[in-house]
């Protein structure tokens, strides 16, 4: 047997284990396919999908490909959206604009540290988070959930601020969303359905609110 062969048995026997969740099956074929085991990575998401079908994140899976530039990672996505930035653009002097969504970004920013995810990229004036990186915790959905929770509170109190000293209100909307995404470790940004379904979610949601869209493991 080849050290292909070998390496392919391991992350098979490691699926098959009594009780494995579709969460624990994602993560070994993400390790899979990250090791250069495409084998493995493909048998351990057909099992997914043989038990879920239709799940996306096994079917993101089987085309993932991994770079020397970065690695295939199972991260909770957190978009957050300031709502009619460009209406309120119209309203204040550019000065005026700028500050405003100056104290919105930091706002974001410290609720994302408070939780300890990762500001990893800013889209005009949306800013996508990931939990899951560069620090991993076993409760990054939760984490990443009541981050949005306090990001539409707080920004909430920063628009009453905003309305006394500017005349103008703000609102943001909020998505989180669960996926496999090719994460760039040289440039620190992630590319992938998952980052696209965040900031869709984001979209769908009332203003002042967040939304999610992710499967729980079964």
């Amino acid at each position: 047997m080849s050290d292909g062969q070998v390496r392919s048995q391991r992350h098979l026997d490691a699926g098959r284990a009594r009780g494995a969740s579709i969460d624990e099956l994602l993560d070994r074929a993400v390790s899979a396919i990250n090791s250069g085991d495409r084998a493995a990575a493909t048998a351990l998401a057909g099992r997914v999908l043989a038990v879920d079908r239709g799940n996306t994140e096994a079917e993101d899976l089987l085309a993932a490909s991994p770079s020397d530039r970065g690695e295939i990672r199972r991260l909770t996505i957190l978009f957050a959206d300031l709502v009619d930035s460009t209406v309120l653009s119209t309203r204040l002097e550019p000065e005026r604009y700028r500050l405003l969504v100056g104290r919105y970004r930091e706002q974001v920013q410290r609720v994302v540290d408070r939780y300890e995810g990762h500001i990893a990229s800013t889209k005009g004036d949306g800013l996508l988070a990931v939990f899951g990186h560069p620090v991993a915790h076993e409760d990054d959905v939760r984490r990443a959930v009541q981050a949005g929770l306090d990001i539409t509170r707080d920004v909430r109190a920063l628009s009453g601020q905003a309305q006394r000293q500017f005349g103008v209100s703000i609102d943001v909307r909020v998505g989180v969303h669960r996926g496999p995404v090719y994460l760039d470790i040289a440039q620190d940004d992630v590319y992938g359905l998952a980052a696209n379904v965040a900031a869709r979610v984001s979209g769908l949601a009332p203003q002042g609110r967040w939304w999610s869209r992710m499967r729980w493991s079964r």
